[in-house]
């Protein structure tokens, strides 16, 4: 069952939140706690962590994409093995 990749509550009030970079690719494997995406606010960058081990199977939110709390960046399919 796929897992979300999603905006945590980053209680940045009014400040536009933007994706400014994937740091890995779909197809890629991840393990949980490894940096996958990063997140601007004007002036401060916020790494997003895989929240499972698995593959990126799907990006929903490209680069320099608005994104608010809650919304789903991407999605992971776990794997039962590290990879």
């Amino acid at each position: 069952m796929r897992v979300p990749i999603m905006v945590p509550d980053l209680r940045s009030g009014e400040e536009t939140l933007r994706i400014s970079g994937w740091l890995v690719d779909e197809g890629d494997l991840v393990r949980a706690g490894d940096l996958i995406v990063e997140l601007l606010i004007p002036g401060v960058t916020i790494d997003i962590a895989a929240p499972v081990t698995g593959q990126l199977v799907e990006i929903v939110k490209p680069v320099d994409s608005p994104v608010l709390f809650g919304d789903v960046l991407g999605w992971l399919e776990p794997t039962v093995d590290d990879p």
